[in-house]
C-alpha cells in the first residue's frame, strides 16, 4: 500500500502494492499515456485481452465517477447488474482490478475509514475510459444464455406433487417482488443523491427502467404459469365453491340446422325466380 498522501499509482508500482501476482496467462504491461493527433487518450493494446467482467468493473467506476474499493464495486454490481449480467465475486473483481491497474486503466489510492482504518480504492483513468468506450462500440455480439433452474424443474415436473411445484413458483414470485422493491428503491435513492436527472446517467437509467419492466413482465408470467399449474388439480376445482354451479347453467339453443353440404339446392330455389317475365305482362300490352 502507498503512503498516506493519497497519491494515485498505476502500472507496475500499483501492482506491486497489491501484494498479488497477475492472473496466470497475462503479462504485466507498463501503461502508456498515448494520445492521438487530437489529444485523445488511446487504451493500451493489451486491453484487447480483458474480459467482459473487467469492462463491467470499469463501467461501475465510470458511471458515477467514483473512487471505490473492491467490496464497494461488488456491492454496486450486485445491485445494478445482477438482473442482466452475473455479478462477479469479490475475488474475481480484485483479480480484474490488478490487471486493470497494471494496464494503467485504473489508479489506486488510500482513503481513511476513520481512526487507523484505511481502504484501497480505485478510479478509472482516461485510458480506461477510452478502452471502455472502444469495447462498447466494438464488442462482439455474444449469444445470450439463460439458465433458469425453477423453470427447468417445472418443465420436468411430471410425476412431481403439484403442491411442490406451486411452492417453487411461490418462492420465485416472492423474490421477484423483492427485486421490484429494490429497483424502485434504487431509483428513489439515485434521485435523492441528485443522480436523476443527469445527462451522464441517461443510459444507465434507461436500462434500469427496462429492468423494472422486465421484472413486472416476469411477475405476470409467473403468476399465469402458477395459475395454469393450479388448474391441473381437478379435485380442487370441484371443491371450489366461490360461484354456485346452479347459477352458471348451460342451456343450448334448439336451432340446429342440417349441415350445409347435405342441403338440396332445389330446396333453396325461389319459385318466383323461375317464372317467365312474359307471363306477367298485360295481354293488352302484348298486342299493341
Amino acid at each position: 500500500m502507498q503512503d498516506h498522501n493519497d497519491t494515485p499509482r498505476t502500472g507496475a508500482e500499483g501492482e506491486a502494492a497489491t501484494g498479488h501476482e497477475l492472473h496466470e496467462g497475462h503479462d504485466v504491461h507498463e501503461p502508456h499515456d498515448t494520445q492521438d493527433a487530437h489529444g485523445a487518450h488511446e487504451p493500451p493494446r493489451a486491453a484487447e485481452e480483458l474480459t467482459a467482467t473487467a469492462y463491467a468493473v470499469l463501467g461501475i467506476l465510470s458511471v458515477n465517477g467514483e473512487k471505490l474499493s473492491a467490496g464497494e464495486i461488488k456491492q454496486r454490481t450486485a445491485f445494478a447488474l445482477r438482473f442482466f449480467y452475473s455479478a462477479p465475486a469479490v475475488s474475481h473483481i480484485r483479480r480484474e482490478l490488478r490487471r486493470l491497474l497494471a494496464l494503467g486503466l485504473v489508479q489506486d489510492s488510500e482513503v481513511s475509514l476513520g481512526g487507523s482504518r484505511r481502504a484501497q480504492v480505485f478510479r478509472i483513468t482516461p485510458e480506461g475510459e477510452s478502452a471502455l468506450r472502444q469495447w462498447v462500440v466494438e464488442g462482439g455480439d455474444d449469444t445470450v444464455t439463460i439458465k433458469d433452474p425453477v423453470l427447468l424443474r417445472v418443465f420436468l415436473g411430471r410425476g412431481t406433487p403439484l403442491p411442490k411445484l406451486l411452492s417453487l413458483l411461490d418462492a420465485r414470485l416472492r423474490r421477484v417482488d423483492e427485486d421490484i422493491r429494490d429497483v424502485v428503491w434504487g431509483h428513489r435513492r439515485a434521485a435523492e443523491m441528485g443522480l436523476i436527472p443527469h445527462e451522464d446517467r441517461r443510459h444507465t437509467l434507461a436500462v434500469s427502467e427496462y429492468t423494472l419492466r422486465a421484472l413486472y413482465f416476469e411477475q405476470g408470467n409467473l403468476r399465469q404459469l402458477r395459475d395454469t399449474l393450479a388448474g391441473f388439480d381437478d379435485e380442487a376445482f370441484q371443491r371450489d365453491d366461490r360461484w354456485s354451479r346452479d347459477e352458471l347453467t348451460f342451456r343450448p339453443a334448439d336451432f340446429a340446422q342440417e349441415p350445409e353440404q347435405d342441403r338440396n339446392p332445389e330446396q333453396d330455389r325461389n319459385p318466383e325466380q323461375d317464372r317467365d317475365p312474359e307471363q306477367d305482362r298485360n295481354p293488352e300490352q302484348g298486342h299493341r
